[in-house]
């Protein structure tokens, strides 16, 4: 499967939001080669063409998007969460205007939005957090509608 789903273009998606390579290559791997094999595929499928989509935009961003951002939590089991010491967060955090942008700006709606694509094992949260990121970079590069402010 690892030859079906190569980890490069994830990694160059991640680069702008995970500077350190090692980190990056950690979460690229957790996406594509945890769960089951239909949830590794289409993660990579959607973040694939997402990537596709910022490159014939302008290309693959260089650094984060500004605004506020949340980390992806490390989610353990109730026995297990004692034993994780300081490593509490994956290397990965998601921006918020995207989400803000979709419910108006309440801090409720986007507190909800963030508990659902955070949610649940590591491989779903991971990928919601990086197709959230790219999908925001590419609305930071598309004009807002007449009468619509752009964040």
């Amino acid at each position: 499967m690892r030859a079906f789903l190569p980890p490069q273009r994830l990694e160059t998606l991640l680069a702008s939001c995970i500077p350190d390579p090692a980190d990056r290559a950690f979460v690229a791997r957790c996406i594509l080669e945890q769960g089951p094999t239909h949830h590794r595929g289409a993660s990579f499928a959607l973040l694939s063409i997402v990537s596709l989509l910022l490159e014939r935009t302008g290309g693959i961003p260089d650094k984060p998007p500004a605004g506020e951002a949340v980390p992806v939590p490390l989610r353990l089991p109730p026995h297990l969460a004692e034993a994780r010491g300081e490593d509490q967060e994956y290397p990965l955090c998601m921006p918020l205007a995207p989400l803000q942008a979709i419910s108006g700006g309440g801090a409720p709606a986007v507190e909800a939005l963030v508990d659902c694509l955070l949610d649940g094992p590591a491989h779903h949260a991971l990928a919601n957090a990086a197709l959230v990121h790219a999908l925001g970079a590419l609305l930071e590069r598309l004009p807002a509608p007449a009468g619509e402010a752009h964040e």
